[in-house]
């Protein structure tokens, strides 16, 4: 199937965690001016599988239909489509993300200090997709367009044009701001770990990993020139340091690099805690 361009992709299951996913990815699409595709895997079951009466509808065309109710309620405008594949829910998940411009997945919330929950297949699908996936948490409650600002982790050491555009595009359509948060340390500088980085090096670095961070956001700051941008920049751990930056934001956006082999593959340590702990929507951006 050719890439829909004008679709948002959501799974639903009928848990209460795809249901609030399916909130936040009408909001989103609504946002893009999109469709919005709800889909589900059957599985075993056909896609036109009926119950045994004949007349009523399966499992998987309830859930689905349940999920489209929940989105058109919230939004009557917006156009829903409802799609029952007759295939395991990591293939239908993989193929709707690579047809649409992005894929909207539940994740079980744990608590505020634990964080919450991506399930085996989410994270199947994260780990082997190349577009971008959002996985919203059962108890988030904020829609896509809330005003609270985007932050974007970024690893100056590899690719982060996709993943600063996409930041900076979700900013642009909800109207408010970037929070660009950095973290670098020196370490690498020494030989030994457990050598105590002079005063001198650690400034020299500091003003390094400014003027990178600038010459990375030169062109989204032009591109997007009413899009107030906070620089959140400190040396230390990525993981810890990016957590406390996304809070109170209403998206965290990371990469995940892709590799040139399907296995084994690897979310990275950066991404897979901001997937487990953040307390906002994650936004997971595939790049080179």
């Amino acid at each position: 199937m050719a890439r829909l361009r004008e679709a948002v992709a959501v799974g639903a299951d009928g848990s209460a965690e795809s249901m609030e996913a399916v909130r936040w990815a009408a909001s989103e699409a609504v946002s893009r001016g999109a469709a919005l595709r709800v889909v589900t895997g059957a599985g075993r079951w056909a896609a036109t599988a009926t119950a045994a009466d004949g007349g009523a509808d399966s499992w998987p065309q309830e859930n689905v239909r349940a999920a489209a109710r929940v989105a058109s309620d919230a939004w009557p405008q917006l156009e829903v489509r409802e799609e029952v594949v007759g295939e395991g829910p990591v293939k239908v998940l993989l193929r709707a993300a690579e047809e649409s411009e992005v894929l909207v997945i539940g994740s079980r919330a744990l608590g505020a200090f634990t964080g919450f929950a991506v399930g085996s297949v989410g994270l199947s699908v994260i780990a082997h997709v190349r577009a971008p996936v959002v996985a919203v948490r059962s108890h988030d409650g904020a829609e896509s367009g809330s005003a609270a600002p985007v932050v974007v982790g970024v690893d100056l050491g590899h690719s982060y044009d996709p993943v600063l555009g996409f930041a900076f595009e979700a900013a642009g359509r909800r109207g408010t701001g970037v929070r660009v948060a950095h973290a670098w340390n020196v370490e690498s500088l020494y030989s030994y770990p457990s050598a105590l980085p002079s005063p001198p090096v650690v400034s020299k670095v500091e003003r390094r990993v400014g003027q990178e961070l600038e010459e990375a956001l030169r062109p989204w700051l032009r591109k997007f020139p009413r899009v107030p941008v906070e620089r959140a920049v400190a040396m230390g751990g990525a993981a810890p340091f990016l957590l406390d930056a996304s809070t109170g934001g209403s998206l965290l956006v990371v990469g995940r690099r892709l590799r040139g082999h399907p296995f084994p593959t690897r979310i990275g340590p950066v991404t897979h805690a901001a997937l487990h702990h953040a307390q906002c929507p994650v936004a997971v951006v595939p790049h080179e």
